[in-house]
């Protein structure tokens, strides 16, 4: 199942070449950051993740230093939050060409730091070189308790499927921003923070966890895939759907649905919580401040589907995550086929 999938016949490529460590708790694909058990009776495994910015720049969906730098620290420490761990620090490796702005230099280290700063986290080193490109990748680390760290695997059917909030701004962005449509919201409305202060509440709760940095449906399609279940998203789109990606999917005419399909998400954490847990997760996300959203349910089988008033919708997953790996250098190209996805659909 996992073959399927562009995306992993390459990881597995890769990996096959690699000695398995027996500190390392998690297999392949198991978990957005590898979590290794240092011994010598520590209570925690030591949560490590790395990331780059590549797609993002080249396609100039970034284009703001700032923001890239801020994208650059958040996609790591969301990984850290996906499994539940609190950061202890980034680590970075930057190349850049030896014509680059100082000026740019300045604000991506700026959003950097302020991107630390927002989870009371550092950079803790790191290395620069200089090349033809530019190019810019993390490695995030953090400790998780080991009997609440949580992984992609633990999925059963029955359980709530929920999201630590509304989802669909980072690809309302990617298509305003791509189609140069981005003037039509004023200020800046994309700047997301990884959920690692949600993340303490979800790893005692949730049996599975993963986040959404590629998109909702591409994080049930590798949930599906590993755990071997199905999920019925509902289409109450006013809940589920954060406010902008809402009144951008009125006025430019998108099928709500697939602001979750593209590839380019928020870092919300996707998990699932056992019915009767349910009420005690509620009651201890209300005391912290913030308000997961339920955005459906665990079933049998192997599919991905969306719940309307009158029928359920099963979603080629493996076509719509291939498309990205396919196409995603060509974002016009990629809009196309999705909106084609979502003819085709009938939703």
């Amino acid at each position: 199942m996992m073959k399927d999938v562009l995306e992993n016949v390459m990881i597995d490529k890769v990996a096959r070449n690699f000695l398995q460590s027996p500190q390392k708790r998690n297999k392949i694909h198991e978990a957005d950051a590898e979590l290794i058990d240092t011994g010598n009776g520590s209570d925690k495994y030591l949560a490590v993740t790395t990331d780059a910015l590549v797609e993002e720049v080249e396609t100039r969906l970034y284009d703001d230093p700032f923001l890239i730098g801020w994208m650059l620290a958040m996609a790591n420490f969301s990984d850290l939050a996906a499994v539940g761990a609190e950061p202890l620090g980034l680590l970075l490796s930057l190349s850049f060409p030896s014509s680059q702005d100082e000026r740019f230099i300045a604000k991506l280290a700026e959003g950097i730091s302020a991107a630390c700063q927002r989870l009371n986290t550092f950079v803790l080193g790191g290395d620069t070189n200089q090349g033809r490109e530019l190019f810019l990748s993390g490695c995030a680390v953090g400790l998780v308790p080991k009997e609440s760290a949580v992984s992609r695997m633990g999925a059963r059917p029955g359980d709530k499927l929920y999201l630590t909030g509304p989802a669909g701004l980072g690809n309302i962005y990617a298509f305003l921003k791509l189609s140069g449509k981005d003037k039509l919201l004023k200020g800046s409305f994309y700047q997301p923070v990884a959920r690692t202060e949600e993340a303490k509440i979800v790893r005692e709760f949730a049996g599975c966890c993963m986040d959404t940095s590629d998109g909702v449906i591409h994080t049930l399609d590798t949930l599906m895939r590993l755990n071997r279940c199905g999920f019925v998203i509902s289409s109450d789109w006013d809940r589920i759907l954060h406010s902008i990606a809402q009144q951008v999917c009125r006025d430019q005419t998108i099928p709500p649905w697939l602001v979750l399909a593209a590839v380019h998400g928020e870092f919300e954490l996707c998990l699932t919580i056992n019915p009767r847990n349910e009420s005690a997760f509620l009651r201890a996300a209300a005391n912290a401040g913030w308000n997961p959203v339920l955005i459906g349910e665990v079933t049998t089988g192997m599919s991905v589907s969306i719940k309307t008033p009158d029928r359920i919708v099963p979603l080629d997953t493996g076509q719509i995550r291939n498309l990205s790996s396919t196409m995603g250098s060509e974002p016009e190209r990629y809009v196309r086929e999705l909106f084609d996805v979502a003819r085709k659909a009938g939703i």
